[in-house]
């Protein structure tokens, strides 16, 4: 009976893991898109600012925040940038599509092709961190996308 009964709990262990697994695959494939990055550096002109916006690919992997630049036609190009989780504090949505991903080291601002699209990337990243917190501040083990999955 008692190896009956381990057995169930393994199996339905492993049925949690699964879903956890399946849910943590839809939103990284979910969080991802061509947006634009604001560069680092403003020109300032007397009381003005000018700013550039950069055209990126952008996508969450389970322990990052990565960008890259995009060729002509929306395909990425050129090696990724790493925003480690770790690093994170917080991400926020402001206005007309624009978010911002506050790091150790800096501030990153992106704006999305529109409102939706941003609201899509705040509320995803949100989560990623926190799945991200939860297996790493706690000691837990960690989570991964397991290949060919």
């Amino acid at each position: 009976m008692a190896s009956t009964n381990d057995a169930q709990l393994r199996w339905l262990s492993q049925c949690e893991e699964d879903v956890v697994q399946d849910d943590l695959t839809q939103l990284v494939s979910e969080t991802r898109g061509v947006m634009e990055k604001l560069a680092d550096a403003a020109v300032k002109l007397g009381a003005w600012q000018m700013v550039l916006w950069q055209p990126r690919y952008v996508y969450a992997e389970t322990d990052s925040l990565c960008y890259q630049k995009v060729s002509t036609n929306d395909k990425p190009i050129g090696r990724p940038k790493k925003v480690p989780f770790s690093s994170i504090s917080k991400v926020d949505e402001l206005e007309y599509g624009e978010f911002v991903v506050q790091s150790s080291g800096r501030d990153y601002t992106f704006k999305a092709v529109d409102t939706n699209q941003c609201t899509v990337m705040v509320h995803n990243l949100r989560q990623l961190l926190a799945r991200y917190r939860e297996t790493h501040d706690a000691g837990g083990s960690r989570l991964s996308l397991k290949r060919g999955a």
